[in-house]
C-alpha cells in the first residue's frame, strides 16, 4: 500500500470510493467527476499537497483532505487561523488496517508544516460537503456541521486525541407539515400594538443593520445582509420594524434548487429580547418561504441553544447529531 499526493488522473477511482461509501453510508450526496472537482479540485482553498490518495495493487483504497482558508491578498501563512480536516475516506474492506491513521497523519503534517497550530472538523471548513436530511424526499443539507457522531469515524478520530467541543443538532422540516400557529398570530397581534411590525425589509423605510449586528456582534450576518441589500435586485428579508428603526432580522430569503428554504440567521437586538419578535420573525419566515415555493427547510444548531425549543414548536424534528472536534498540532 502507498499513499500518494492528490493527482487528477485517480479522479475518476476516487469519485467511485465516494459513490461506494454514499451507498452504504446513506447520509452523503453521491458526486459526479464534474461535481467532485467543483466541491475540492476548483474551490480556491483547495491544495494537492493537503490531499492524499491510498493505493493498494493498482486500486484506490483511501482518500483524504485537508484544508485552511487561504489569504489572497498576502502570501503570509497566518499561524493563528486553524486548519481542517475536510474527510478521511477507506474503502469498507481496508478498514482496521492501520491506512485511516497514515492518512490522518499526512493531513496532520501537511497542516502543520503550513504553521496550523491546531486542526479542527467543524463546519467552518471552506469545502462543504452536501448530505441528505432525508433520501427518501431527496432533500439535502449543503454544509456537514462536523462528524456524524453515529459514524465509525467519530470513535476513530476520538482515538487520535480529537476533542469534542460541541454538539450539533440537524433539524428539518418539510413546509407542507408548516401552518402559522394561533399563538404566533396572537403575539404578532400584540407586537402590532407595541407598534412593532414584521414586515419586509424596505431602504426608505428603514434603517440600523450596522447597529443591530454591532449589538449581536456577528460579523458574518452583517456581511451578507450588507452585501444582499446592496445588490440591484435583493432578495427578500424580514424585519422587525420599530418606528423605522430594525430591531429584528432574518434572511435574506431565497429557494435553493433542491427545494430548501434559506436563510442566512435571525437575530434581535437585545434591547427588545423577551417581547416574542425573534418567535415571531422565525414563524413568518417559514410561512414566507413556503409561499415562495420551498419544499422543506433544514437548519443545524448547538444541544444547548435555547433556539432549539423555537425550532421544535415549528414542527422541527432532529435528523442527525455531529460533533465538531478540535486538536492541536504540536
Amino acid at each position: 500500500m502507498k499513499i500518494i499526493q492528490w493527482n487528477d488522473q485517480y479522479i475518476g477511482d476516487v469519485v467511485k470510493l465516494w459513490n461506494q461509501f454514499c451507498e452504504e453510508d446513506r447520509v452523503y450526496k453521491p458526486f459526479d467527476e464534474d461535481e467532485f472537482q467543483n466541491t475540492f479540485s476548483k474551490n480556491p482553498h483547495f491544495s494537492q499537497k493537503g490531499t492524499f490518495i491510498a493505493i493498494e495493487d493498482q486500486e484506490v483504497i483511501g482518500f483524504a483532505n485537508g484544508v485552511y482558508k487561504k489569504d489572497f491578498l498576502s502570501s503570509e501563512t497566518h499561524e493563528n487561523t486553524p486548519g481542517y480536516l475536510t474527510f478521511l475516506l477507506v474503502h469498507r474492506d481496508y478498514r482496521r488496517q492501520g491506512i485511516g491513521t497514515k492518512l490522518l497523519k499526512k493531513v496532520e503534517t501537511f497542516l502543520k508544516e503550513n504553521g496550523k497550530k491546531e486542526i479542527k472538523v467543524v463546519f467552518f471548513n471552506p469545502i462543504q460537503l452536501e448530505w441528505f436530511v432525508s433520501k427518501k424526499e431527496g432533500h439535502d443539507h449543503p454544509n456537514a456541521p462536523g462528524v456524524l457522531m453515529d459514524s465509525q469515524a467519530y470513535p476513530f478520530l476520538i482515538s487520535k486525541g480529537y476533542i469534542h467541543k460541541t454538539k450539533e443538532n440537524s433539524y428539518y422540516l418539510p413546509l407542507k407539515r408548516f401552518k402559522l400557529p394561533e399563538k404566533v398570530s396572537d403575539t404578532v397581534k400584540l407586537l402590532t400594538k407595541k407598534e412593532i411590525y414584521i414586515e419586509y425589509y424596505h431602504p426608505k423605510k428603514h434603517h440600523g443593520f450596522n447597529e443591530l449586528f454591532n449589538a449581536l456582534h456577528n460579523e458574518l450576518w452583517r456581511k451578507e445582509i450588507i452585501t444582499e441589500i446592496n445588490q440591484k435586485e435583493p432578495k427578500s428579508i424580514l424585519i422587525a420594524n420599530y418606528h423605522g428603526k430594525i430591531c429584528g432580522f432574518t434572511g435574506p430569503l431565497s429557494v435553493q434548487k433542491s427545494g430548501r428554504g434559506y436563510f442566512a440567521g435571525i437575530g434581535v437586538h437585545p434591547e427588545y429580547s423577551g417581547m416574542g419578535i425573534g418567535t415571531a420573525l422565525f414563524f413568518k419566515l417559514c410561512e414566507e418561504l413556503k409561499l415562495k415555493g420551498a419544499s422543506f427547510m433544514s437548519l443545524f444548531t448547538g444541544e444547548n441553544n435555547p433556539a432549539r425549543k423555537m425550532y421544535e414548536a415549528a414542527g422541527f424534528s432532529i435528523v442527525k447529531s455531529w460533533a465538531t472536534l478540535i486538536k492541536e498540532l504540536s
